[in-house]
């Protein structure tokens, strides 16, 4: 990636290089579908995205939807299933980046911090006062998530955001009745949670090895650890982001509890005791209790989970909260684009009630407009998660999403030292001191 990242630097690469890039698009499998045929007068955009197939498939009615509504519009879909950041890479630097971009909070920087965003507070001011797009109608931690601040000159808004992907803790409601435990509530503290786990790890065979464990455990990606560094009262990186943080001492408490987990209480699986398995597999074996995920974890249990669930808060930790990632995913439009209104019509209307609600109905992710998150289409009564609720509370003690240009290189590298303190192989202090020069290098350095 940082060899890709030190190419990208100017976004004027030779003619060579444009060739390149053209012909790294049609080796990737990259296609266009039109919504429909564009007459002489239609001005035609593209729109970038990832996405399963439901999502696309509810994606591209909106589409229809709105190319009826506004006929001078024409949009071409680049769906992108797989590696999109890649292939986005290799857009960017041919001249050929989309009009408008799907994007989210943890990649987003990258291409703000080069200027291949444009800055939507000024449509966004420009509109007319009836228009249902405002930032007011969004959760502020969403709008904050897709902030930057350049070097120079004011904030820019370089995205608007469609979802929010917070974490909370999936349980086996049946687990938790057959073990005559009660269900888990907002407030329950660390040593609650670790005493929980603890008795919904059951080794069934009695073999001394467990066959039911009381709650999941991911190395990767940091979304699902961090909420114990952030509820221990530590952070990741300095507000500035000019410092790596996570060596200091609240920072390493979060991390040795969650550790500690596998290594000390056993709670959690090992690599081995997994058997390849992912967590959600597990959880739908019904050998974990209790799971760390997202709110994309809801239309698969929804459909084939054969116990009942539901869903609840994060602990609280020593800072007194239980403060879990807030990241956002939304629509940005290329600073290039030569279609610059008519790419914001189409991200109101993306972003429209009635838009988000068809995306929402799905139970696939938490919208970042408020009357649509607050609204029964997302908090669906009657159906798992009883508690959807809990999705939405969190929000108000979330952690924005704030991460440096060069992000994918610092979490290799804290993927790297992170993985002898999971096995139980080292401590969390003396990785992360170790860690601290290579990380503060790599924020000193600009893109």
């Amino acid at each position: 990636m940082g060899q890709t990242l030190q190419k990208f630097k100017r976004f004027r690469p030779k003619a060579g290089f444009r060739a390149l890039a053209i012909l790294g698009v049609l080796v990737f499998g990259l296609f266009l579908s039109s919504c429909q045929r564009p007459t002489e007068k239609t001005t035609r955009i593209q729109l970038s995205t990832w996405g399963s197939a439901q999502e696309v498939s509810v994606l591209k009615s909106i589409l229809k939807d709105f190319e009826h509504t506004h006929p001078g519009i024409s949009v071409d879909l680049l769906h992108i299933p797989e590696n999109y950041y890649q292939k986005l890479h290799i857009l960017v630097a041919g001249d050929m980046a989309p009009d408008v971009i799907f994007t989210n909070s943890i990649s987003f920087p990258i291409y703000a911090s080069q200027g291949i965003f444009r800055d939507l507070r000024p449509l966004l001011a420009a509109q007319s006062a009836d228009s249902d797009l405002a930032e007011t109608q969004f959760y502020p931690q969403a709008l904050t998530a897709f902030s930057w601040q350049p070097p120079s000159g004011p904030k820019i808004l370089a995205a608007l955001p469609r979802d929010i992907s917070n974490v909370v803790i999936f349980y086996n409601r049946d687990l938790f009745a057959k073990a005559g435990l009660p269900e888990p509530k907002a407030g329950w503290n660390w040593e609650e949670f670790r005493e929980t786990a603890d008795r919904l790890t059951v080794d069934h065979n009695l073999d001394g090895d467990p066959d039911q464990f009381g709650f999941s455990f991911y190395s990767t990606p940091p979304l699902f650890w961090l909420p114990f560094v952030w509820s221990a009262g530590g952070t990741l990186f300095s507000d500035d982001l000019q410092r790596f943080t996570l060596e200091q001492p609240k920072a390493v408490a979060g991390l040795r509890f969650y550790a500690d987990l596998r290594t000390k209480w056993h709670v959690a699986p090992k690599k081995v005791e997994s058997g390849g398995a992912t967590m959600s597999q597990l959880f739908m074996q019904q050998k974990l209790a209790m799971m760390v995920n997202g709110r994309w974890s809801v239309p698969v249990l929804r459909e084939q989970a054969p116990f009942q669930w539901d869903v609840a808060p994060l602990p609280v930790g020593p800072s007194g909260k239980s403060a879990v990632g807030l990241d956002a995913s939304g629509y940005a439009i290329a600073a290039k684009s030569k279609h610059p209104q008519e790419s914001f019509e189409l991200i109101r209307y993306l972003l429209s009630p009635s838009a988000m609600k068809k995306v929402t109905a799905s139970g696939l992710i938490v919208p970042a407009r408020r009357d649509v998150a607050e609204s029964d289409v997302f908090l669906s009564p009657g159906q798992a998660p009883a508690h959807a609720q809990v999705f939405l509370d969190s929000i108000s003690h979330g952690v924005p999403s704030h991460t440096p240009a060069r992000w994918n290189e610092i979490a290799e590298e804290l993927g790297l030292a992170l993985e002898p303190v999971w096995d139980g192989q080292e401590d969390a202090a003396h990785a992360m001191r170790g860690l601290k020069p290579k990380v503060d290098r790599l924020l000193e350095v600009s893109p």
